[in-house]
C-alpha cells in the first residue's frame, strides 16, 4: 500500500489511457473468442471474413454500431435514457483502476507499480462500484417508456443480483487467506501457490457467477427473447 499515492500527474495519465486501450482491445479479442468458441459447439464456423481468422470482425461490428441510426422512443426520458448507458458502461472501466497488471517497474526514471491505485477495501471498491451497472440497465428499461422494456430490464438486474451475492459469497475464503482486502496484497499473499488451487470450489463458484453476471451463454436467458415466448 505505502507504493502508491506518490506518481506524478503524467504517469498517472498514462496509467490511465493504457488501461482504457487494454481494455478496448481485449473486449474486442474476447468478443471474437466467445463467438468462435460457441460456434464449434453448435457446428458452425463462427467469425472468419474480416481480418485473418475473423480478429477483426468485432471492430467491423463496433464500427456498424456507432454509424447506425440511433433511436429515442417517443415517450422516453431522453436524460436518463442518456445516462443509463453511460452508468453501465463506465463502471466497467473504473473496476480495474485497482486491478495488479504486474510487480514494480520503472517508467521515465520512476518508480512505479503497474496498477493504477490500491485501497485498503480493493475489492468491496469494485464489487460497489460493478453493482452501479445494474441501474443503468434498470434506469434503461424505465427510461424507455415501454412496460416490456421495464420488464426486461428488472429480469436482467434480477440475475445480475443474484449471481453477485455468490460471487461475494466465494470471496470470502480469499479474505480470510490472505489476510486482506487489497488486491495488490491478495496477489503478494500467492507467491508459493494460487489461490485457484488452494480454494477449488470457491474459484469454480466465482467463475460460474461471473459468467452468470455478465449474462453470457448459458446464462443469457435475459437477452433470450425467443426462448422466453416461446419456448423452456
Amino acid at each position: 500500500m505505502n507504493g502508491f499515492g506518490h506518481d506524478p500527474w503524467w504517469i498517472i495519465l498514462i496509467k490511465v489511457v493504457v488501461i482504457f486501450v487494454v481494455l478496448v482491445l481485449l473486449t474486442l479479442f474476447n468478443i471474437w473468442w466467445e463467438r468462435r468458441v460457441v460456434a464449434r459447439m453448435q457446428h458452425r464456423i463462427g467469425p472468419n471474413r474480416h481480418g485473418p481468422f475473423g480478429l477483426l470482425q468485432s471492430l467491423a461490428d463496433g464500427v456498424k454500431l456507432a454509424l447506425k441510426e440511433d433511436i429515442t422512443p417517443t415517450k422516453a426520458d431522453r436524460v436518463v435514457f442518456v445516462t443509463a448507458p453511460i452508468l453501465a458502461a463506465v463502471p466497467a472501466f473504473v473496476t480495474f483502476s485497482v486491478i495488479p497488471f504486474g510487480p514494480v517497474v520503472s517508467l521515465f526514471g520512476h518508480r512505479t507499480p503497474l496498477q493504477l491505485t490500491d485501497l485498503p477495501v480493493a475489492v468491496l471498491f469494485v464489487m460497489a462500484i460493478a453493482s452501479i451497472g445494474i441501474y443503468g440497465i434498470v434506469l434503461g428499461g424505465w427510461a424507455s417508456g415501454s412496460t416490456y422494456s421495464l420488464l426486461g430490464g428488472l429480469r436482467s438486474s434480477a440475475q445480475m443480483i443474484s449471481y453477485e451475492v455468490s460471487m461475494g459469497l466465494a470471496l470470502v475464503a480469499v479474505f480470510l487467506y490472505s489476510s486482506s482486502l487489497s488486491t495488490s496484497e491478495i496477489v503478494a499473499a500467492q507467491g508459493d501457490w494460487w489461490f485457484a488451487a488452494l480454494l477449488l470450489p470457491s474459484f469454480v463458484i466465482y467463475c460460474v457467477s461471473m459468467v452468470g453476471e455478465t449474462n453470457r451463454a448459458p446464462f443469457d436467458l435475459p437477452e433470450a427473447e425467443g426462448e422466453l415466448v416461446g419456448g423452456f
